[in-house]
């Protein structure tokens, strides 16, 4: 496959912002994640795929210190995720916008910053976000008044108001209709533009290979890294990007180490 050359604001791994190690997590005799281990650079956009229960929300849940794991280590930024949880390093995304419907989008997109309050709190930066995810004109509404896709793009700018160090998204388009899935997936390029580490949770092959500079692909479970895939795809991203052999080269490996990871599975099972 061809090498293309990156823009200077491309995924950098010379320094690693999260690295996980020999995660190893179990409920009872299920073991969800076993000996799990790699990491997320600076600036690094990052996605997880595979099977469905492979672990992959459990692995970022880990990440974010919302699940403890049995064996192995979290290093956020050189410190420890309790460090980084009491510093207000994260940023979550999940597939359920959450919106209180009480506020409207303006002040659910402020709530986290007032949460946290002091320079978390910069109006400025609420309406830059608001703007790059097209809702300007929108900041009266309500939940109620707002279609999927706005939920979505609130809960985005909610989690980025504050400036945070890390960003964890679950799914968050899956719920989405397939045009509004493809445009939302733009606007969250547009908007993080490798200012940050993203690491990103998903089923689908397409999404992981547009937006991603990197894919792991994790077993069937107990999940596990079959494979790290380098996306060596241009950036900026457009959704006319999909309509390219090289795009259609790179879900091809995908969908083969998918593949792969059920059959590894499926034979470990059968053992």
């Amino acid at each position: 496959m061809k090498n293309v050359s990156q823009p200077s604001w491309q995924g950098d791994r010379r320094t690693s912002d999260i690295e996980i190690e020999g995660i190893r997590v179990q409920y009872g005799r299920l073991v969800a994640l076993d000996h799990t281990t790699m990491s997320v650079g600076a600036r690094e956009f990052v996605s997880l795929l595979g099977p469905s229960g492979c672990g992959k929300t459990t692995l970022l849940k880990v990440v974010g210190g919302l699940l403890r794991p049995s064996q192995g280590s979290v290093r956020i930024q050189g410190g420890s995720v309790e460090e980084a949880r009491k510093r207000r390093a994260f940023g979550f995304v999940f597939q359920d916008a959450t919106l209180l419907p009480w506020r409207n989008l303006r002040g659910n997109t402020k709530l986290l910053a007032e949460i946290i309050g002091g320079k978390a709190l910069d109006d400025g930066r609420i309406d830059e976000l608001t703007e790059l995810v097209g809702l300007k004109g929108f900041e009266k509404s309500y939940p109620s008044e707002l279609s999927g896709g706005m939920k979505q793009r609130a809960a985005i700018v909610r989690a980025l108001a504050f400036d945070p160090q890390v960003l964890l998204m679950d799914e968050p388009f899956a719920a989405l209709d397939a045009l509004t899935r493809d445009h939302l997936g733009e606007v969250l390029l547009n908007v993080w533009r490798g200012q940050k580490p993203v690491l990103f949770v998903t089923h689908s092959i397409e999404e992981a290979a547009f937006l991603s500079d990197r894919v792991v692909v994790m077993t069937a479970r107990p999940g596990r890294v079959l494979e790290e895939v380098p996306i060596p795809l241009p950036r900026p991203r457009t959704n006319h990007l999909k309509e390219t052999r090289e795009f259609f080269e790179v879900t091809r490996q995908l969908r083969r180490l998918i593949d792969q990871a059920q059959r590894v599975a499926g034979e470990e099972v059968r053992a």
